[in-house]
């Protein structure tokens, strides 16, 4: 198993993503580069520099915008009503932005009367709820990525021990590796036992390897009965890489060169 062992580009941007050594790592390039230069080589490779880095800040900024752009188009075309202004429409994220600030100032005025209180000090008590709410929710999911990686480290662990119980003639790493088991298994690889998807697959195998030898005796007895019988094989270059590849990819149903020739 795989556990042993599931920007933008073009115009200034690609251009830009070509250069990624900062400025200060590359200013002294210049000197080598053009023995002799001195200064002047060293101020040709600052001015570089500094267009390169001008130029991520543009593309950077370009790509804000039509972001921006974008998403103002998005809400613009639901076509929400705003209740601060009857009659208009939400026609961007800063009016969604605006519209929820006013609801908690207003909410925050309310409860501050209720309790003697400023608003202020009301706003900055919901900010800290909201930051230990936050911080919770990323404790809580460090803590199940943790509890889903140790149970997939048991999974593992039980299913290796599984696979060699019943397998204990089979390399499991070969069978990690056996391209044509990986195909037949597809998303079933690594959710299900792997000794199960190994079983289902040499039963598939071998009752391909029976049909085939089957096929193959029955062409043999009619070249026997035409005469026809006996005689060296000759492969091509092709059909021995062919063969080869079959081999390896699997190696409990091997043929020889006289088998693969009279598929």
């Amino acid at each position: 198993m795989d556990e042993l062992n599931p920007t933008v580009s073009g115009g200034e941007q690609e251009v830009v993503d070509l250069q990624e050594t900062p400025a200060e790592e590359v200013k002294d390039e210049g000197q080598g580069a053009e023995p002799g230069a001195g200064d002047a080589g060293r101020q040709d490779q600052r001015a570089i520099n500094a267009a390169i880095a001008a130029a991520r800040r543009r593309a950077e900024r370009d790509t804000e915008e039509r972001t921006r752009r974008q998403v103002d188009d998005d809400i613009a075309a639901m076509r929400i009503p705003n209740p601060a202004k009857p009659g208009t429409y939400f026609s961007s994220k800063k009016d969604l932005e605006d519209y929820s600030g006013a609801l908690r100032a207003a909410d925050a005025e309310r409860r501050a009367r209720a309790q003697g209180r400023t608003a202020a000090d009301v706003l900055e008590e919901d900010a800290d709820r909201e930051f230990v709410r936050k911080q919770r929710a990323a404790a809580q999911k460090v803590e199940e990525a943790t509890k889903r990686k140790a149970e997939r480290d048991r999974f593992i662990e039980a299913d290796v021990r599984d696979f060699q119980a019943r397998y204990p003639d089979v390399d499991i790493k070969a069978v990690d590796v056996n391209q044509a088991f990986r195909r037949f298994a597809g998303s079933r690889y690594g959710k299900e036992p792997l000794a199960d998807l190994w079983g289902d697959y040499c039963a598939l195998v071998n009752d391909t390897a029976a049909q085939q030898r089957a096929t193959q005796a029955d062409r043999r007895a009619r070249s026997t009965g035409a005469g026809n019988g006996g005689g060296n094989v000759s492969l091509t270059a092709a059909q021995r890489e062919a063969l080869r590849e079959w081999n390896a990819e699997h190696p409990e149903m091997r043929m020889t060169e006289r088998e693969f020739a009279e598929m």
